[in-house]
């Protein structure tokens, strides 16, 4: 295994093999997934973001259950957030979003989330069979809102 701009790749019986996984090792040797590359999307100022990092980040808290981080060609990222439960206040969700800025560089910080109407699914195809976000039709069914607020 090596890593090259820190896509993955593997070797196999014909050489190497580009995974299309992004990651990096730590000091122990152990490697680390942190998403896709053609999920990679790029800032106004040029900076390659894994949406799924800040995705991550978002998730660590009890308060939000999904989202989708957007942000190709912006001065910012935006997050679609599908919160734990209807009830939770959005306080709470800004209070989580700014817990995961403080853990992200600041070109990977959420710079506005809106809350989505419903959640994820495979039935509303928002989300793979196993419960993958599937981007496109995310950006689809939100992003003239998601344009709005970015």
């Amino acid at each position: 295994m090596r890593i090259a701009d820190h896509e993955i790749h593997v070797r196999t019986g014909g050489g190497w093999l580009a995974t299309g996984d992004l990651g990096r090792l730590d000091e122990d040797g152990f490697l680390h997934v942190e998403g896709r590359r053609r999920h990679v999307l790029i800032t106004s100022f040029g900076r390659n973001v894994s949406p799924e990092w800040p995705e991550a980040e978002l998730l660590a808290g009890g308060a939000i259950a999904q989202a989708a981080v957007f942000g190709e060609a912006r001065p910012r990222l935006c997050a679609l957030i599908v919160p734990a439960a209807a009830q939770v206040p959005d306080a709470l969700i800004e209070a989580q979003v700014r817990a995961a800025n403080a853990r992200l560089p600041d070109y990977a910080r959420i710079g506005r989330w809106m809350r989505a109407d419903a959640a994820f699914t495979p039935q509303n195809g928002l989300a793979t069979a196993n419960g993958r976000v599937r981007r496109d039709a995310v950006w689809r069914t939100y992003g003239a809102r998601l344009d709005g607020i970015l």
